[in-house]
């Protein structure tokens, strides 16, 4: 089954949009595996490779999205991260996705990779409607990545950009990437 366009609420009244992969061959209704990408990516950026790779090779399908505030899916300020509302928006999709035909509704996983890594450790704890959860590379704790990655003598001066407000606004207005065709 090819991929179709979908839409659903959250709890808070937004419409976030992504898309549905069936399995390549099943009768009946399948397992489902929610799916969203990590830190500012977008559906576009290879989440349904993973999605046509796991209906391919197994009888489940998969319900791929873009975050809230990214990509095809509503929200304001654009390109904002709140993680417990991104947590939250993992619940709302497993909701949708218990309520498409082809979905097994008590067979849901969920998939994150990075920073929707750690998401998904987090929401399987909590929603038992989750009965698995597959979390690549999480990224579990900012503050210790923030700390291992960057030289300790060069902690309080980026502490004193994020408090003034520079980083943000340094990344606010770098322009869009572009494709360079040789």
């Amino acid at each position: 089954m090819p991929r179709k366009d979908v839409e659903f609420k959250t709890s808070d009244g937004l419409t976030l949009r992504g898309w549905f992969f069936g399995p390549q061959s099943s009768s009946g209704k399948t397992p489902c595996l929610v799916m969203a990408h990590g830190w500012s990516a977008l559906k576009e950026m290879d989440l349904d490779a993973f999605a046509e790779h796991f209906t391919s090779k197994l009888a489940v399908s998969c319900l791929v999205y873009d975050n809230r505030c990214f990509g095809a899916s509503e929200g304001q300020p654009r390109h904002e991260i709140v993680p417990s509302l991104q947590q939250s928006d993992y619940s709302d999709a497993i909701t949708y996705a218990q309520s498409l035909e082809e979905v097994d509704a008590d067979k849901i996983g969920i998939w994150g990779s990075s920073y929707s890594g750690g998401h998904v450790l987090a929401v399987g704890a909590v929603d038992r409607r989750v009965k698995a959860v597959l979390s690549q590379v999480p990224l579990v704790n900012g503050w210790d990545n923030f700390n291992r990655l960057i030289r300790c003598d060069f902690t309080p001066g980026l502490n004193k950009m994020f408090q003034n407000g520079e980083i943000l606004t340094k990344f606010q207005h770098t322009p869009p990437p572009v494709m360079l065709i040789e």
